[in-house]
């Protein structure tokens, strides 16, 4: 059999594309047949291009919010507005705990700007576990931690929310040591 390549137009992104069409001149059944499957076989058409944005959010992946149950794990409705009492987040027993957490990790310290880095991130996780541990269901907790070298000069940390001030609370624990300080914030969201 012969074959006669056919080239397609050009598409608008200046890529040609080519199909391979067998030519088929037969009258036979059982040559029908076979010839039909080698069209199958020798048919090329390659898969069109994907858009640059399509490309990139496949290779992003999917961002789920972390605010939201995992998807394997159904939470009956509780239809709950505010937490009981016994599970609100309690400023007053949070801020020595972080403040233990600050003084156990910063107390033979001193200011690296090479490895700042890995203590930042130290003792948020720190932070992070020491809260989880408190087992407040339904809040969303968060920390930020900032550490800064000491010269001498003045620091102002700011932060804005949208919240329930009847659920939601925050504390904020500042530690120093000779050559740095310590900021540590922690908010607490209740997730209605």
């Amino acid at each position: 059999m012969a074959d006669r390549r056919l080239p397609n137009q050009t598409e608008s992104r200046g890529v040609n594309t080519t199909k391979t069409v067998p030519i088929i001149n037969v009258v036979r059944d059982d040559i029908q047949t076979s010839a039909i499957a080698a069209t199958a076989a020798a048919t090329t058409i390659p898969e069109r291009r994907q858009s640059v944005f399509r490309r990139l959010s496949m290779s992003m992946g999917s961002r789920k919010s972390s605010m939201l149950p995992p998807s394997n794990q159904l939470r009956p409705n509780t239809f709950r507005m505010e937490p009981d009492k016994e599970y609100r987040f309690r400023p007053y027993r949070v801020q020595p705990k972080v403040l233990e957490v600050l003084i156990d990790r910063l107390k033979d310290k001193t200011y690296n700007p090479l490895t700042v880095n890995e203590l930042v991130k130290e003792i948020t996780r720190s932070v992070h576990q020491l809260m989880k541990n408190f087992q407040m269901p339904r809040y969303k907790i968060i920390v930020q931690t900032v550490i800064g070298q000491k010269f001498g000069q003045l620091l102002r940390i700011a932060s804005r929310s949208l919240w329930d001030p009847k659920t939601d609370n925050m504390i904020s624990v500042n530690y120093e040591t000779q050559d740095m300080v310590a900021v540590v914030t922690v908010y607490a969201v209740y997730l209605e």
